[in-house]
């Protein structure tokens, strides 16, 4: 190998190891920031649909789940790659009792647990979680946890 050769390697050298070093950096903040919003104190892993208008009942469920936190009677979504999106919705109130889900929730395990809703804006939107996030869906609705009654016959 003569000398022109290999210093002309070397600037291909030093690009490869930055971008090596650049890509591994962004790696490891992703997986920070993704960690640190599943970390949070009362964080749940879910996914919410809501109706298009506030007469509109047909909800469609998201293809990713996020990670969902009440903040008194707001629901903050974190979604995105490094969940660094924030999505809130103000929660007019709970319809009815936390149940759960006769249809599986693609991401959320067989027998997700439910929370029909309605936003402050008027639409309706169902909320699903994780079976393991128990009470934590409930939210500020603490009566959404007590269970339904059955009409006694």
């Amino acid at each position: 190998m003569s000398h022109r050769t290999v210093t002309g390697m070397v600037p291909s050298i030093v690009l490869g190891a930055a971008l090596f070093i650049s890509a591994t950096a962004v790696v490891l903040v992703t997986l920070r920031a993704r960690r640190r919003t599943s970390c949070l104190r009362n964080a749940f892993r879910c996914k919410i649909a809501v109706a298009a208008s506030p007469g509109d009942a047909a909800v469609r469920w998201p293809r990713q789940t996020c990670y969902g936190l009440w903040v008194h009677d707001v629901l903050v979504l974190f979604s995105g790659v490094a969940r660094t999106h924030a999505q809130p919705y103000a929660v007019h109130f709970a319809e009815g009792a936390v149940e759960t889900s006769p249809v599986p929730v693609k991401g959320l395990g067989p027998w997700p647990v439910m929370l029909a809703m309605q936003l402050d804006d008027g639409r309706h939107a169902l909320l699903a979680a994780d079976r393991s996030a128990g009470a934590l869906v409930a939210g500020p609705f603490l009566a959404a946890l007590m269970p339904t009654r059955k009409p006694v016959t």
